[in-house]
């Protein structure tokens, strides 16, 4: 078991309408949205027990449009909520999550998904099967398909975790693969 299977971990990835979050309690995830409200988030980040908070963080190349404007300032925003709220916050650059899964050219979900579906298995984000019989009035712990749970397969560890989640999820797999953010510090006046 690794640190990353400890404690409280929230990890976003803001969008400019709507962000994925993902919400890992002791290797198990409690919450995940691909498209999450800004409201929800704000209520995610103050009344979730303390833990530790990755933000993607964006990085903009020459003029950026209003959407990555918009996109930077939440993610400054839940930056900042989490520090308020007393989580450990960390924001990580794109290429930087990147980097770290290995991940080579433009990454799109189909990429990051593939990579932690080599990383924790394809069945982790088997969405399940429901037992067929479970409907009829004589289904119950005998059932020969299910034993009486009701899934013929059950869910993996991430089932339900797609589109923005999978890029917030990706957030912690880097993190435990040493990616974090870099902090550039002003030259002082007079020493270039």
């Amino acid at each position: 078991m690794s640190s990353r299977d400890e404690g409280v971990w929230i990890m976003v990835d803001p969008g400019t309408w709507s962000h994925g979050v993902v919400v890992i309690a002791d290797g198990v995830v409690v919450h995940a949205n691909h498209a999450e409200s800004l409201d929800n988030l704000h209520l995610t980040l103050r009344h979730t027990q303390y833990g530790t908070v990755l933000v993607e963080r964006v990085q903009a190349h020459g003029m950026a449009g209003n959407d990555v404007m918009l996109t930077c300032e939440h993610s400054a925003d839940f930056r900042r909520l989490a520090i308020e709220s007393g989580h450990d916050t960390h924001r990580i650059y794109r290429r930087h999550v990147k980097q770290a899964l290995d991940v080579r050219g433009k990454s799109s979900d189909a990429i990051i998904r593939a990579r932690l579906c080599e990383e924790f298995g394809a069945s982790a984000f088997d969405n399940g099967k429901a037992c067929p019989k479970r409907k009829n009035k004589s289904h119950g712990d005998d059932c020969a398909i299910c034993g009486g749970s009701g899934m013929e397969r059950e869910p993996g560890r991430f089932a339900g975790v797609k589109s923005h989640a999978i890029q917030a999820l990706a957030l912690w797999l880097a993190f435990d693969h040493g990616a974090r953010e870099v902090v550039h510090e002003r030259p002082k006046k007079g020493k270039r």
